[in-house]
């Protein structure tokens, strides 16, 4: 039964990022466990700044080299094989895994061995204590890079073959072996033990999965053919497209250790809460897009390609919009209900629900970047999203640096962001340019590829796109009222200091604006809650379907 579920294709998009999206959902739900864990087990300071930053150096080198790179670089050479001979799809496989093996083995080799003068490089405001704690952890941290390389290449396969089922489950297992590190009382240093154990576990899932699919892995040397050079000039140039929201995180945590103690570890908890939405809404939709818009192309499809490419890009806005708006009205019941526990101060809980409000003007624009390059990939452009990131790292790095500073003088534009966020009282606001330098930088890399994708490609349903966001955020607005009127009426009665009470608020709040904002875009009569509730159906069906009925139906 396990191998039917794991060789079930999902041949569409919403469906696929609808499976996607809830197994994200879940992931995402074990990740918040895990950081309201670890705040209360060592909470914020020194050791949590220590574990944090120690993830950075090693999650760069993977996100440069392996994550949306090599799956990107993969999946069209692939597909294209696979449409004349699947043999030669399996050999080019061979070679990626063995290539991939051979580098990151070497790499991460590499980052164990210079951990020390790597940290003093990129922490300089550490303290010696919390540098020599980061040094030891980063070393740890080394050997799951190489393990979540090999996973990528296997999940890389199942993408390809839209067998979504083991790559939306693998980082559920990941996040329960950090969890259950957290749960034996060790210290940092095993929590990041068993981060490794996560990684062996992500590997081992997918690796099941693609076997399944009838990949018959060998050691294989073969880096000369005409597959594998087209691998690496699509490869070579997306090193340098690296996700703005990564380049972020590692520039945001390098200039949060110059700042308060605890700096690092606020940001990047905010960031985590921050990126669960789009985690579940905004890289599903491109994930599932991307075989499809592949595909197209493939087939000289240019039509099938815009409508894909919209159809994602309208699903995307519909979900994440909304959930922005609730974002910035809920801020500070989710971070309570999240990382909120008595190791976590007043002041700390607001600077966090501010930085998770700022996070969030922009979700709908984060989610959106990773299409957005996934339908230049689609097209072998891989340049574009490279020169487009760049001048987005350099706007993240210009904000990061010079924020801090506008931030710690008075001015209007200050007290206004005092009233609006709720801060009054907090001397140091200097941890908040980070999620604002975040922000900016996503606001430029999604309207500068949409402006290229426009003259190259002619349109991406601009009047339809245009159309359906304005009902959305009708939507959005009125949900929000909604949401605020719902946290205003249950204060009354829901205590604040209590966990019940604040979920009770949470539950009530987001209830109502849910409600009202699904009501209204059905209202406006928004195609995407229409497909929306009719992909969610169809999956229940399945899944309440005795296994074998329906089997080759399509989703």
């Amino acid at each position: 039964m396990i191998g039917k579920l794991l060789n079930r294709e999902t041949t569409n998009i919403t469906g696929a990022a609808l499976l996607l999206g809830v197994a994200s959902l879940v992931s995402r739900i074990l990740g918040v466990l895990r950081e309201r864990l670890l705040v209360g087990r060592f909470g914020v300071g020194p050791e949590l700044d220590a574990y944090y930053a120690a993830f950075q150096v090693p999650n760069m080198i993977y996100n440069l080299l392996v994550l949306g790179t090599l799956s990107v670089a993969f999946i069209p050479v692939f597909t294209a094989l696979w449409q004349k001979r699947d043999q030669d799809a399996w050999h080019f496989a061979d070679g990626v895994l063995t290539a991939t093996a051979l580098a990151m083995g070497a790499l991460a080799a590499g980052v164990a061995l210079f951990a020390q003068p790597l940290t003093d490089a990129f922490l300089p405001g550490f303290a010696p204590a919390t540098r020599v704690l980061t040094v030891e952890i980063t070393r740890i941290l080394a050997l799951s890079v190489f393990l979540f390389s090999l996973s990528n290449v296997f999940g890389s396969v199942l993408n390809a073959r839209k067998r979504f089922l083991a790559v939306a489950a693998a980082p559920v297992v990941y996040n329960a072996a950090i969890i259950a590190g957290i749960l034996t009382g060790q210290g940092v240093r095993g929590v990041a033990w068993f981060v490794v154990v996560g990684a062996a576990l992500h590997l081992c899932v997918q690796a099941a999965a693609a076997l399944n699919v009838g990949w018959r892995v060998r050691t294989s040397f073969a880096f000369s053919g005409a597959a594998f050079r087209d691998f690496l000039k699509l490869f070579v140039p997306r090193i340098w497209g690296v996700d703005i929201s990564q380049v972020s995180v590692f520039v945001g945590t390098a200039i949060g250790s110059t700042l308060a103690s605890g700096s690092v570890a606020l940001f990047n908890l905010a960031t985590n809460i921050a990126m669960v939405p789009v985690a579940v809404f905004g890289y599903p939709f491109a994930i599932a897009a991307f075989p499809t818009l592949t595909d197209s192309l493939a087939r000289d499809d240019r039509d099938g390609f815009v409508r894909a490419f919209g159809a994602a890009s309208r699903q995307i806005i519909f979900f994440l919009l909304p959930v922005g708006f609730l974002t910035i009205v809920l801020r500070a019941q989710i971070v309570r209900l999240t990382i909120g526990t008595r190791q976590l101060s007043w002041d700390d809980t607001r600077l966090a629900a501010a930085a998770l409000a700022l996070f969030a003007l922009t979700l709908f624009l984060q989610g959106l970047a990773p299409l957005f390059s996934r339908a230049f990939y689609a097209m072998k452009n891989t340049w574009i999203p490279v020169l487009v990131s760049g001048a987005a790292v350099a706007v993240n790095v210009i904000f990061a640096w010079g924020f801090p500073a506008f931030l710690a003088a008075d001015g209007p534009v200050v007290d206004a962001l005092v009233r609006i966020l709720r801060l009054e009282g907090i001397v140091d606001l200097r941890m908040l340019a980070l999620p604002l330098a975040f922000s900016a930088a996503a606001s430029v890399q999604v309207v500068a590829l949409a402006v290229v994708f426009r003259f190259r490609f002619g349109s991406f349903g601009g009047r339809r796109l245009a159309l359906s966001a304005a009902k959305v955020l009708a939507a959005s607005l009125l949900a929000a009222v909604a949401a605020y009127g719902g946290l205003q009426a249950a204060e009354t009665f829901a205590q604040t200091r209590t966990y019940l009470g604040l979920f009770a608020q949470f539950l009530i709040a987001a209830g109502l604006g849910g409600a009202v904002y699904m009501l209204a875009a059905l209202v406006f009569k928004t195609e995407e809650a229409e497909l929306f509730l009719s992909a969610a159906h169809k999956r229940v069906m399945r899944i309440t379907r005795p296994l074998g009925v329906g089997e080759g139906e399509r989703l």
